[in-house]
């Protein structure tokens, strides 16, 4: 009987259907549609990056070009010798690094607070959270409020009234409310507090999701011109953005041009653009992977 199963076994092995490598015509349809769409995201960029090496002559005889026969980084030179430029990145920089970690301070212990346990007045904070997600007071209230804090025109403005991102702070509440609740227990049977049940275990297992509410923060605060707009005169704390704007809306670009003949007013205008993106495009990528896993994770439980 064992023989005879044996002898058969190759038979059914070699019936059974196997992979398949070939391209079906779905396949080839599939690929020619997200390919055509990765160049329209691409070309943008790259339209921007030729047009910003272009010289005066060549693009005022051809403005739609895809590429320049003569190539010239005159326009990069006069952007980084602006003073204004050098400054906004300070300020910018400040933003990214000081306001990313004083969000994320207040972000990640106000979700994990509310992760916890049912503890008195929890639903109340919760529902009043979430009605800042629907409810505003209003621009005219909003900057009233942020004129009697004696605010306005400081680096406060654009910091201290973004501690607490809802969103974000509903994935990280979900993130927490997802670990195994074992851990917290095994941990207060050996003795540890909520501070160092919080700091020793629930942090280190929600790196991906840090990650991803590190890197919104990051962006946004990287891209923050509107605050800076609305309640900031001074042009000396002025953000990157703010400058760049600056630049774009202006009929002659306020980038000193000591060679007009050389860099028309477009090639400065595109050349600070990718200036600005540039640091972003290179720093986004290495914590993109950790979006999918930690967004899907910290909207599982809710």
């Amino acid at each position: 009987m064992k023989k005879a199963a044996l002898k058969r076994l190759p038979l059914i092995t070699r019936d059974r259907p196997g992979p398949s490598n070939k391209f079906g015509t779905m396949d080839v349809v599939i690929f020619i549609i997200l390919t055509l769409f990765a160049l329209s995201i691409i070309f943008p960029f790259y339209y921007l990056f030729v047009v910003s090496i272009t010289p005066q002559h060549i693009y005022a005889n051809n403005p739609s070009l895809l590429w320049t026969p003569e190539i010239s980084f005159e326009a990069y030179k006069n952007v980084i010798e602006d003073k204004n430029i050098w400054n906004g990145l300070g300020i910018t920089l400040i933003l990214l690094f000081g306001g990313t970690a004083y969000q994320m301070f207040f972000t990640v212990i106000t979700g994990y607070a509310l992760s916890r346990q049912n503890w008195l007045g929890k639903n109340f904070v919760m529902n009043m959270i979430l009605v800042t997600m629907f409810f505003g007071g209003g621009l005219i209230p909003y900057y009233q409020l942020i004129k009697s804090l004696g605010m306005m025109n400081t680096i406060w403005v654009m910091i201290i009234p973004g501690a607490i991102d809802t969103f974000n702070m509903l994935l990280m509440r979900n993130y927490f409310a997802s670990l195994p609740k074992e851990l917290e227990e095994s941990a207060r049977v050996d003795g540890a507090n909520d501070v160092q049940i919080f700091v020793k275990i629930f942090l280190p297992l929600s790196l991906p999701m840090l990650a991803t509410v590190g890197l919104f923060f990051a962006v946004g605060n990287w891209n923050s011109w509107y605050n800076g707009m609305l309640f900031n005169k001074d042009p000396q704390i002025r953000t990157l953005q703010q400058v760049l704007q600056q630049i774009i809306i202006t009929t002659s670009s306020s980038i000193p041009n000591p060679h007009p003949e050389k860099t028309n007013t477009e090639s400065l205008k595109m050349a600070a653009i990718f200036f600005t993106i540039l640091p972003m495009m290179c720093f986004y990528p290495f914590l993109q992977r950790y979006f999918v896993k930690g967004i899907v994770v910290g909207a599982i439980k809710g």
